[in-house]
């Protein structure tokens, strides 16, 4: 009988609260909605952690939201006009990892030009000229986001500078007794800030810099005519990877003391350009710059493992490769042509196969993950609305 009771009781109290909750949703339903009247990035489900800052090759910045198929391209800026009579000036732009809180961006172009934007409203502040030739040039920015190395490869040139104040720290000429270039024509930085591994072209030869000053702590010979290309160390600073142009291999050497871990040959006539390795080292992932396929590198044997093939462009080939901010992605940029347009590839770390592609109606030249913060602000702040089939 008390059993009976308790169900009765607890059934009333059940239709209580449930007519009291209706009654409270019915006068809250009269209150006007707040909507907020700031502009706000929207996306297709993933919700980005990042979008990209993009650089085309005729001097236009633009803001892309790698995961969305409808709202792609969020607008744009014209930094600097380069004319597309000189396709050797526009082509080589490197890619310049920067952090959130840096004052400036470097943007080298192919004559020994070093563009300077201010970070925040993407105006040209400075233009610096390292070299005065046709020819590669790179640059890269300290892990600690202090300082800026660049480096010319027709000239011979590497400084370093500050990114605050753009003041020279130091600058060295890497040439033969004879006066001829060595042409370091990469530059990059090791995870801990201390020093540049330079590739010098036509030394046949790794260095080793002391980013302080400059000195020369290293060189690691290479075999004659191998021409190393484009240096990556990995997020360790345990070993950095070396691309050859004159033989079509790759290079494995270890950090600080360069000593050669495992040597690569490219298949089928692949050109190596520029690789990524994966958070954990156990990949390599080469990105050639005749064909429109990634390489999957194995560490621990140095082999090649696997071929992810990208969506073929004209022309053929791929110009970078790196890492998204939160490791899960290696994105690639690939040039194709301004007329034409280019593309941008993520490919999943995970899987080691491709994740979306973001076909661009230009040419991509450096492309910069930013966070949406930095985005938004950007989209609502700097850059003009989107213009479809933009190529200028």
């Amino acid at each position: 009988m008390n059993y009976r009771l308790l169900l009765v009781v607890g059934i009333i109290v059940i239709v209580a609260i449930g007519v009291g909750a209706a009654y409270v949703m019915m006068r809250n339903s009269s209150i006007p909605l707040v909507v907020s009247q700031t502009t706000t990035l929207t996306s297709t489900s993933p919700a980005p952690g990042f979008y990209f800052l993009a650089f085309t090759q005729k001097g236009i910045a633009q803001v892309l939201n790698p995961f969305s198929q409808s709202q792609s391209f969020l607008g744009y800026k014209r930094v600097v006009n380069i004319s597309l009579n000189v396709p050797q000036q526009i082509y080589y732009w490197d890619e310049v990892p920067p952090t959130p809180s840096l004052p400036h961006l470097f943007l080298p172009v192919n004559n020994g030009t070093v563009y300077v934007l201010n970070s925040e409203t993407l105006s040209l502040n400075e233009t610096i000229q390292v070299g005065s030739s046709m020819g590669f040039i790179g640059a890269a920015v300290s892990p600690n986001g202090e300082y800026a190395a660049l480096a010319d490869g027709p000239s011979g040139l590497v400084e370093v500078v500050q990114v605050g104040s753009l003041k020279v720290v130091w600058s060295h000429d890497f040439l033969s007794p004879t006066g001829r270039t060595y042409y370091p024509c990469d530059v990059r930085w090791t995870p801990d800030s201390a020093y540049l591994v330079i590739p010098m072209r036509f030394n046949n030869s790794v260095d080793l810099i002391n980013a302080s000053n400059g000195e020369v702590v290293k060189v690691r010979s290479t075999s004659l005519g191998s021409q190393p290309y484009m240096v990556s160390p990995d997020l360790k600073g345990k070993m950095v990877a070396v691309e050859f142009v004159g033989n079509n291999s790759v290079g494995f050497y270890s950090l600080p003391d360069l000593r050669l871990q495992g040597m690569v040959q490219m298949p089928k006539g692949l050109v190596p350009q520029r690789g990524v390795f994966t958070p954990n080292d156990q990949y390599y992932l080469e990105a050639p710059s005749n064909n429109d396929t990634v390489l999957v590198i194995s560490t621990s044997n140095f082999q090649v493992i696997k071929e992810i093939p990208l969506p073929q462009i004209s022309p053929a080939g791929l110009a970078d490769m790196e890492l998204t901010p939160d490791g899960q992605y290696a994105y690639v940029v690939m040039h194709g042509s301004p007329t034409s347009g280019g593309m941008v590839a993520l490919i999943s770390i995970s899987t080691l196969s491709l994740y979306s592609q973001l076909p661009l109606t230009t040419a991509p030249a450096i492309v910069i993950p930013i966070s949406s913060t930095t985005a938004n602000y950007l989209v609502n702040q700097v850059l003009l609305p989107p213009v479809t089939g933009l190529h200028c």
